[in-house]
């Protein structure tokens, strides 16, 4: 295909990819520092509360949108579009504020509705920045840590940011300051400059989410008490690890007295752990249904079963016993109930019988 005469062409996109994977490969420390961090902020959204009330509301999206802007950032850079990345950043940084900001009194449901639906109105517009922290610091425990460890500075450091959007001067520009190709290539400091950004928005996102929802600081079993159907608002052992892994310890330790001491945090965590703990059988039931809904929504029974089989050989074989005891009785209901084969081809031979 024949481009217009553009410089910037999607094979020189490939190039810039090429090398920055290279780069990863000599110095492993960047990436898995940018895999930590990812993984953290993909758990932190487990907090924002989904009820009956509030699902599909809306409530959410912030949350939602800003991880995507993180992905699509890390996109960019990774092919060479630093100042592009950059952009992103700083509508994950905005976005990602919101989420806290429309769910600060628990309503967001009810306070995102008319910038959710980009209502032509002046409620709709997205708030500026000092509202959205006079609305954050109304909330004691934001309060509290920002006038320790001003929160707020960190944020006004990353002003800079829109300066990509505006392109205030060469520095700014697609060049970012850099002598280089008239085209996108793979600059190292461009590279390490955006890691950097990138760990300051995530880090300040997590902070201010876990603030609001300090229950993501309590490493506790709550598979025991509700097994792997967890409707509760809570973080597993090992995602509270992987966000202890990236936060500065004196964070770390003025985010656990928070936890300790905030009583909503505090009546949840009372409430789970004074319920039952769930029988093996019980939880035997909960995987079969869950099961059941893999199958009967995806792959069919034989495809499912060759995957958990090659899933069960490489993460549990200890396992190995009960998982084939419940394939054997998911055998016998896929077979009576036509579930074996691939959602597709079911609707296909469904469509041919009527």
């Amino acid at each position: 295909m024949k481009y217009p005469p553009f410089i910037y062409e999607p094979d020189k996109s490939i190039g810039a990819l090429a090398a920055t994977e290279s780069f990863f490969e000599e110095c492993p420390d960047k990436k898995e520092l940018i895999t930590d961090l990812g993984w953290a902020y993909h758990s932190i959204g487990k907090t924002v509360p989904q009820t009956m009330e509030n699902f599909w509301s809306g409530h959410f999206f912030p949350y939602m949108e800003s991880w995507d802007e993180l992905q699509v950032s890390f996109n960019l850079m990774m092919f060479g579009f630093y100042k592009q990345s950059f952009m992103s950043l700083r509508s994950a940084l905005e976005v990602g504020m919101l989420s806290v900001y429309y769910n600060i009194n628990d309503d967001g449901h009810n306070a995102v509705q008319n910038w959710y639906r980009s209502k032509d109105t002046w409620e709709a517009n997205t708030p500026r920045s000092d509202k959205i922290w006079k609305i954050l610091r109304s909330n004691e425990n934001i309060a509290s840590f920002d006038k320790e460890f001003d929160l707020k500075k960190q944020f006004d450091e990353l002003g800079f940011l829109h300066n990509y959007v505006h392109t205030k001067g060469y520095k700014y520009s697609n060049y970012i300051g850099l002598i280089s190709s008239n085209w996108q290539t793979f600059e190292e400091k461009g590279m390490i400059r955006w890691v950097n950004v990138y760990e300051r928005v995530i880090l300040l996102l997590l902070t201010l989410h876990l603030l609001k929802y300090p229950i993501g600081m309590i490493e506790f079993d709550w598979s025991s008490k509700v097994g792997i159907d967890n409707p509760f608002p809570v973080l597993n052992t090992f995602q509270v690890e992987r966000i202890k892994k990236i936060l500065p310890e004196r964070h770390i330790a003025a985010l656990e007295v928070i936890a300790k001491n905030d009583p909503e945090t505090q009546a949840l965590f009372t409430h789970i752990s004074d319920l039952p703990d769930m029988t093996e059988d019980e939880c035997e039931e909960q995987i079969f249904k869950l099961d059941q809904m893999s199958i009967e929504h995806g792959p069919g029974f034989i495809q499912w079963k060759q995957q958990e089989l090659d899933r069960m050989e490489q993460h549990y074989p200890e396992s190995r016993d009960v998982v084939l005891k419940r394939m054997k009785r998911l055998e016998a209901w896929a077979t009576e109930n036509d579930m074996m084969h691939p959602i597709e081809e079911r609707s296909l031979h469904k469509d041919k019988r009527d």
